[in-house]
């Protein structure tokens, strides 16, 4: 009873996004890598030139971004640019060509990580300072994002995460932000399950011209979104799970009242301190019953972890435990008053992670299907009585479009 009763805890948890801990307060966390922007490192970072994203009306040009004073600055003017003829190809996919001899009315920069430093889950935090711009009641249409794409060699689909994006031109108070999850490119794509998720955040509080973190908790199942470490939405069931290259750019929206005016000359600017990736440390193997000490505990996260009255919270503390497969409260076990206690059953997902895809298959006779350590199985059909053995070293995850027709059988495992 009680391992079912910390399973619903974990649930609720997930979706009662109050109940979060971020690297600052949980030490399950470690760094995988930061930048604090005291130079602009090419070997981490990719430089857009002569780049164009969608209809939006600025050409991305590498002398819009360089490093001062311990920030990257990403410069938005109106000064007129025009694309080469030929247009050449930018330095990374992510960007399209510009139009070949076109004149464009401003200039931007946008940066992204190179495949070196291609990130898959994890906790990914920047501290940033935003423009935004309003006169003669007119909000300019200011349009900088702090978000993810696929990496190189992503096979799984072309996700992407908007940890922000701010659409300066719909806001009359820098007070507000939008976060979205765009799961599958194109968005016409007919099999695509609620390709864009959007949601607005009103925050009280709260002026993006000032310095704030923003950050993501990402992991196989969900992602948090945190604004200064307080969790603004969670969302389950994503189905976002390659590699992703993180992207900071500053645009301008392409709708025409939103446009900044062509003169006179203006410059804004968006400033970022540090960029942080963490991970979970991971202990998946280890299966602990009670806890003596929590000063001298290895926080990582466990296979299981059981407690009773035999384990004690500490007065005026703040404990974090994670596990994989669950977490278990047996009887007398108790988080008395001035005590904080946080819960989370959860995937840990090394860095080298193997991570291996059955996708868009009819499977019509008896097979075994084996993973590394993750599998991910959409869009199957089984028939044909077929006796099908699916399995993985960690976690074998079904998504939308898997079927196993009457008459089948199917078994779905760890392998040992």
């Amino acid at each position: 009873m009680n391992r079912i009763i910390l399973y619903m805890l974990g649930y609720l948890f997930i979706h009662h996004i109050a109940f979060t801990q971020t690297p600052n307060n949980d030490p399950h966390w470690k760094l995988d890598w930061e930048d604090q922007f005291n130079n602009l490192n090419t070997n981490r970072w990719i430089i857009m030139h002569n780049g164009k994203h969608g209809d939006e009306p600025q050409l991305y040009r590498e002398n819009q971004v360089w490093v001062s004073n311990g920030n990257l600055v990403i410069e938005v003017n109106n000064t007129k640019v025009n694309c080469p003829d030929p247009a050449p190809w930018p330095p990374s996919g992510s960007c399209g060509k510009c139009v070949s001899g076109k004149e464009y009315n401003y200039r931007s920069g946008w940066v992204e990580t190179t495949s070196a430093y291609n990130t898959q889950f994890g906790y990914i935090e920047a501290r940033i300072k935003l423009p935004w711009r309003r006169e003669n009641g007119k909000s300019w249409g200011f349009f900088p994002a702090f978000w993810t794409w696929q990496g190189e060699g992503a096979q799984y689909n072309e996700a992407e995460i908007d940890i922000f994006e701010m659409f300066g031109g719909e806001y009359k108070q820098p007070n507000t932000l939008n976060t979205c999850v765009h799961r599958c490119y194109p968005s016409s794509d007919p099999t695509c399950i609620n390709g864009d998720m959007s949601r607005s955040h009103t925050l009280s509080n709260f002026d993006y011209t000032n310095w704030h973190t923003y950050a993501i908790e990402w992991n196989a199942n969900r992602i948090i979104w945190y604004v200064d470490g307080k969790a603004i939405r969670a969302l389950v069931n994503h189905n976002i799970v390659d590699p992703v290259r993180i992207i900071l750019n500053l645009a301008i929206q392409e709708e025409k009242k939103y446009l900044p005016p062509t003169s006179p000359a203006f410059q804004e600017y968006m400033y970022v301190d540090y960029v942080k990736v963490h991970q979970l440390k991971c202990d998946k193997n280890t299966v602990v019953n009670e806890i003596s000490n929590f000063n001298t505990f290895n926080y990582a996260v466990k296979k299981s972890i059981t407690m009773s009255n035999a384990t004690t919270i500490p007065s005026g503390s703040n404990i974090s435990l994670r596990a994989t497969n669950f977490i278990e409260l047996k009887p007398g076990f108790e988080v008395t008053t001035g005590r904080e206690l946080y819960l989370d059953v959860t995937p840990c997902t090394d860095p080298d992670c193997c991570l291996d895809y059955l996708t868009d298959q009819t499977i019509t006779s008896n097979t075994t299907v084996t993973g590394c350590d993750m599998l991910l199985v959409q869009d199957v059909e089984i028939s044909n009585s077929a006796h099908v053995v699916i399995t993985a070293g960690e976690e074998v995850s079904i998504k939308p479009g898997f079927h196993a027709a009457a008459g089948t059988n199917v078994k779905i495992g760890i392998a040992p």
